[in-house]
């Protein structure tokens, strides 16, 4: 009989446990070692007294895309998570006082465009048209797909699908080919920041957001976002790994052309046939592994998401007329992302996302009282950047910005917590504190990106938003459909015995 592979999964992230619960099911021996005392990584969860946070993600997009982890495996994501579809999705706050609703109602949300201005509903739904053939190709051909060289990414068929959905452009051209008003091209662009990207970098195939948005629906999880990674700790638990927490990985044993395991930060030595690692891939490279047996591509020459700032506030009394979710966007708003990604600067008038969760789920705050999360998108760390000094000067800055639209907040605070880029590297071991991993413009995706299987140490994979195919919630889920059938081909080689994953559908919306 054929003996069983041995997994030491590193990192109890979503991708991780995304990827553990797919290689216990393959009939591999699965051990995930996590630093913390539970999972979810940044995907986590935060509680002060009696008010209840997710402290990264806060917004669920593409469910279909989730649910291909459970389906692999033979289970459906509605009987680990109770997902409810938003209407509408958020408000948008432009400097100029005026705002607008985005959601899935065309009918209504023209009605508010045309109402806001005149004549610009045709140009958006023509946009959004776009977006959705950007959304289902993307998805398609480049998303939930393995590229083993530049040839396999850049093929004819591929180029094609890239001009036709303007990917040689940036998303704030192509906006602007639909879109005169300056507030309605903020209001199709800004989603790049759900990727720590600028706009006027990103490719235009990320217009696929929008549409993600406002075609497939935004989402929200019973009981916040950190249901999901404790339904994929449940998930993997049933198919057999075993989760150790409070055990942290002080590197990753090494020696010439192989990993052998890992060892803990007590000293303990734990063997492996095959080492997955979801700590951030360049924080990893950087401090788990030997340079003598292995070094990352072209290190200096990565570049970056941003990072964010983040305020975590518990209200005594609730901010009347402050949805679920609420987008400020600040006045220079092109300045802005040129601050954050050139000049390494937080601008003079951030713009900055609020969610209130316990308007959709009362648990998450005490009656009568508001969980309120904050989030503005800042430079990642920089020698320039002390945040001792920059943090209390932008949270007077949203504070500010808040109360001149109506939600004096600051005088209604029971309970505060605040995180920087700071805390995102010393906290979750990103690399600059990029709260989003590497970047993901055209010279950082597909084959382009750090690859999921190591170029010296073969049985050493990574999973996470810094390798393929990138960042987000769902694509880190993808990372780990990818990055385990990389892990299958090798054992394969090595004469394992594996089980088939179960049929799971692309499942992309029309």
């Amino acid at each position: 009989m054929a003996r069983r592979l041995r997994v030491a999964v590193v990192g109890a992230g979503v991708g991780g446990l995304a990827a553990a619960a797919r290689l216990a099911h393959a009939g591999f021996e699965v051990d995930v070692f996590e630093k913390h005392a539970g999972p979810g990584g940044r995907c986590g969860q935060l509680r002060l007294g009696g008010f209840t946070f997710d402290t990264g993600p806060t917004i669920l997009l593409m469910p279909e895309v989730l649910a291909r982890t459970f389906q692999a495996v033979g289970e459906k994501l509605e009987d680990y998570l109770s997902l409810s579809r938003l209407h509408p999705n958020y408000r948008l706050h432009f400097p100029d006082g005026t705002g607008l609703t985005l959601q899935s109602d065309l009918a209504a949300l023209s009605a508010e465009l045309e109402a806001l201005v005149p004549g610009s509903a045709p140009g958006f739904l023509r946009f959004l048209a776009l977006s959705g053939q950007q959304y289902r190709v993307g998805l398609e051909r480049f998303v939930l797909r393995n590229f083993d060289g530049p040839a396999d990414f850049l093929t004819p068929a591929n180029l094609w699908h890239m001009l036709r959905l303007r990917a040689h452009q940036s998303l704030a051209q192509v906006a602007r080919s639909f879109l005169k008003d300056e507030r309605l091209q903020a209001a199709v662009t800004f989603q790049a920041m759900y990727l720590g990207m600028s706009p006027y970098r990103a490719p235009a195939v990320y217009g696929l957001l929008p549409f993600s948005e406002m075609g497939v629906g935004v989402y929200f999880a019973k009981g916040g976002l950190y249901v999901l990674p404790l339904g994929l700790e449940k998930l993997a638990r049933t198919q057999g790994a075993r989760l150790h927490y409070r055990a942290e990985v002080r590197r990753i044993l090494s020696c010439p052309g192989a990993v052998e395991g890992v060892e803990l930060s007590d000293g303990t030595r734990v063997s492996a046939d095959l080492v997955l690692c979801n700590v951030d891939l360049p924080f990893a490279y950087r401090t788990l592994l030997d340079s003598a047996h292995t070094r990352l591509r072209r290190p200096a020459r990565l570049h970056y998401t941003s990072s964010g700032y983040l305020l975590y506030l518990g209200l005594q009394r609730p901010a009347v007329g402050l949805g679920h979710h609420s987008v400020f966007l600040g006045r220079g708003y092109r300045q802005s992302f040129d601050d954050i990604f050139q000049h390494h600067r937080v601008p003079e008038d951030p713009s900055f996302y609020v969610a209130v969760p316990n308007r959709t789920d009362a648990s998450l705050a005490p009656p009568g009282k508001d969980s309120v999360y904050v989030l503005v998108p800042v430079p990642h760390r920089h020698p320039g950047l002390d945040w001792a000094v920059e943090g209390p000067r932008l949270r007077a800055k949203v504070f500010a910005r808040l109360a001149q639209e109506g939600f004096p907040l600051e005088q209604r605070i029971e309970v505060e917590r605040s995180f920087t880029p700071d805390d995102w590297e010393t906290s979750y071991g990103l690399e600059k504190g990029s709260a989003f991993g590497l970047s993901m413009h055209l010279g950082q995706v597909g084959p382009f990106r750090p690859r999921h299987q190591d170029a010296h140490l073969k049985n050493l994979f990574f999973v996470g938003a810094s390798t393929a195919p990138g960042t987000g919630l769902p694509t880190v889920m993808v990372s780990a459909e990818l990055a385990v059938q990389r892990m299958r081909a090798h054992a394969l080689q090595l004469g394992a015995v594996l089980r088939q994953p179960a049929e799971a559908p692309l499942g992309v919306a029309a």
